[in-house]
């Protein structure tokens, strides 16, 4: 009978698993392109690689601190992405494709370290829960480092938790070679340790040198060395410093909150457990376990981060599962599962169908995410590919958005652009350049025509049909000349 639970226990676990990266599959493609523009950044980076190796320069932004200072703050991510861009030809199937990798690495690393604390079919569970939220499910379907990045958070709490140094050595080395955040590791092994100390009256100070030895290690590693540190500097330091400072550089919306509505429906899996996790506590009044309290801390970071920057809900989700993962374990120590799990099915059973019954106001909000940016991202695509084919190469082509040059550089590499993502990278450099491609956008310039040949350089540029610059450009046609033009945008040469 034992053997049976345990096979129909795998059983379970395998269903969960195929759901979970067929949910995946399914949601990445049924729409042709990606859901944000970063995606395409690094489709573009992993090609460039496929074709010029790891040491390239990066003239493709004529204003930012990339075109001297390059550095591939993701290289590792980029390097796993590439066997697909020699696959295939087309760079968003091939990024597609590099998303699904990238989501099996997740998949396995949850599932790995759900099963040190649940059995098989508990950890099927817990592994669909995050993915029942939107806005877990937003961040996870572009391809970006922030998975790789939450599969090395995973294993890297795990493994200082156990004491595990060459498992905290290796995570802190591919970690700073995978994603800006790599740092959290070294604050994470202050925690652990501090924790350990109060609850185990011990200090494993090897936890704190071998996280910051292999993240020395991999810095020092790092193809773009040194630029890499100056980067971390750009990211780790001076973005926040300036977020918290209140100077608009024009960050994307992921920096700034969600409103209290829509946190909620994106993640209600996480606010229906709260009074669920309350009230069990309540009820079982059992010793906490070191494990446990590590969870909570490093899930509470984030939950804090999470009021000032909605991206931060996507590490949430997944470490506050595994708090109540590990939590469950404690609870069931006396008793065993199978006791446990009797005592408490009733208010398992409610949870789970409370969830499962809440889901349709976060599908709805998902999937019209999808379809907006979806709707959008193809408008860009089909710019940038017109561009490839009909601008001259070696030409800087003008853009007043940061957000914009990823389709261009993906789309159209033989030209040359103004920024491209972080906006940091640009205002450190160039903030004369900044403040003045934020007035050509704002139509504060007087023929704004002669800033964009004389200070940037460019005979060609691409405007939003929302922006003022547009309607502003339409009064000099005889120096401005509309080439391409859709719904959302145009094209123009100077003449």
């Amino acid at each position: 009978m034992h053997t049976k639970e345990s096979r129909l226990s795998k059983f379970i676990l395998i269903l969960g698993v195929t759901c979970a990266f067929s949910y995946a599959f399914f949601l990445q493609f049924r729409f042709p392109a990606f859901c944000d523009p970063d995606s395409y950044y690094h489709a573009a980076v992993s090609n460039f690689i496929k074709n010029y190796g790891l040491h390239y320069p990066f003239p493709w932004v004529q204003f930012s601190t990339f075109k001297d200072s390059f550095s591939d703050k993701e290289v590792l991510f980029h390097i796993l992405n590439l066997p697909f861009f020699y696959f295939f030809n087309n760079l968003v199937r091939a990024a597609k494709f590099a998303f699904l990798f990238q989501v099996a690495l997740f998949i396995l690393a949850y599932v790995f370290i759900l099963k040190r604390y649940l059995p098989a079919y508990l950890a099927a569970v817990f592994l669909l829960l995050p993915f029942s939220s939107s806005i877990f499910m937003a961040f996870l379907l572009q391809l970006r480092p922030a998975t790789l990045g939450n599969v090395f958070i995973l294993l890297g709490i795990y493994f200082l938790i156990r004491k595990n140094l060459t498992g905290v050595f290796a995570v802190s080395l591919l970690y700073s070679l995978a994603h800006i955040s790599f740092f959290t590791i070294i604050i994470f092994a202050f925690f652990c340790e501090a924790l350990r100390r109060i609850f185990n009256k011990e200090f494993f100070a090897k936890n704190i040198y071998f996280s910051l030895s292999g993240v020395a290690l991999g810095c020092l590693m790092h193809p773009n060395f040194p630029h890499n540190l100056f980067s971390l500097y750009l990211n780790g330091f001076l973005v926040p410093i300036y977020t918290i400072s209140g100077r608009n550089l024009g960050f994307g919306g992921e920096v700034r909150p969600f409103d209290t509505r829509f946190t909620f429906i994106g993640n209600h899996a996480f606010f229906l457990s709260l009074p669920v996790l309350f009230w069990a506590a309540l009820l079982a009044r059992r010793k906490v376990s070191f494990d446990t309290f590590v969870w909570l801390a490093c899930a509470g970071v984030y939950l804090f981060l999470a009021i000032f920057g909605n991206r931060y809900w996507y590490q949430s989700n997944l470490l506050f599962f595994v708090f109540i993962a590990s939590l469950l374990k404690d609870w069931s120590q006396e008793e065993g599962w199978v006791k446990f799990m009797q005592k408490f099915k009733f208010p398992v059973i409610f949870y789970l169908l409370t969830v499962f019954l809440s889901l349709g106001p976060g599908l709805k909000q998902l999937n019209g995410f999808l379809e907006f940016f979806c709707v959008r991202n193809l408008q860009f695509e089909t710019m940038g590919k017109w561009m490839g084919k009909n601008i001259p190469p070696g030409e800087t082509i003008y853009h007043s958005y940061w957000a914009n040059s990823p389709y261009f550089i993906c789309f159209n590499p033989k030209d040359n652009y103004i920024n491209v993502l972080d906006p940091i990278y640009m205002f450190y450099r160039y903030p004369r350049e900044f403040d003045l491609l934020n007035e050509l956008s704002l139509g504060r310039v007087d023929r704004p025509y002669q800033a964009i040949r004389k200070v940037f350089k460019a005979r060609y540029g691409y405007v939003n049909k929302f922006e003022p610059l547009y309607r502003q450009l339409n009064d000099y046609p005889l120096d401005c000349k509309v080439i391409y033009e859709d719904s959302e945008g145009v094209i123009f040469k100077l003449n």
